[in-house]
């Protein structure tokens, strides 16, 4: 009886490993998990990529008050600068993480100078990237300035942390910047940096 146990359960085990109906279901099972993987990595850096160019439009549409002295002249607050960057992003990003680092100096040079690394503009993410101290400081007339808004972009999709640069690679910052000599309008204003 033992025999013919094991004699069936062999000729079962040899039918099986000579039976190709389920190839097409094991091809699947090892073919599937690196496509998947490979189209959402694919669709994440694309999204980011447009946030990246959503949050660099914003910062040169906003900067046009500041350029053309507008928002001195109308005593526009760093808030609300921010919240005109945001509805110019939309609801692509979270605009309670936006971060928004406007300064003026005298000449270009001392502009450069002052202005922190552009990865140290944001929240701290531990050790490795301190945040650079709020500025809001749209300058005078024919003042140069520069405007640097940041987001951090978290990861999603498994794998892509070897593109990140803060947050213990976890995630990018997006970087919108401009740099421009403010235009001759009369008047002048205070900055806080």
């Amino acid at each position: 009886m033992f025999k013919q146990l094991k004699n069936m359960c062999r000729d079962r085990w040899i039918a099986f490993a000579r039976s190709e109906s389920g190839v097409s279901a094991v091809e699947f099972v090892m073919v599937a998990p690196p496509a998947f993987l490979l189209l959402g990595v694919t669709i994440e850096t694309g999204v980011m990529m447009f946030s990246q160019y959503t949050l660099q439009t914003a910062v040169e549409t906003a900067a046009r008050s500041i350029r053309t002295g507008s928002a001195q002249m109308n005593s526009v607050s760093s808030a609300n600068f921010k919240t005109s960057i945001c509805n110019s992003v939309g609801s692509l990003l979270d605009c309670s993480k936006v971060v928004v680092y406007v300064r003026s100096d005298p000449t270009f040079a001392a502009l450069v100078a002052n202005t922190p690394p552009l990865l140290n503009i944001g929240p701290s993410t531990g050790s490795t990237t301190v945040s650079a101290p709020a500025c809001y400081n749209p300058g005078n007339a024919s003042q140069p300035a520069i405007i640097i808004a940041t987001y951090d972009w978290y990861f999603v999709s498994w794998g892509m942390n070897a593109f990140g640069n803060v947050a213990g690679n976890k995630a990018d910052r997006l970087i919108g910047l401009t740099l421009f000599q403010n235009q001759n309008y009369p008047g002048s204003v205070a900055g806080t940096c």
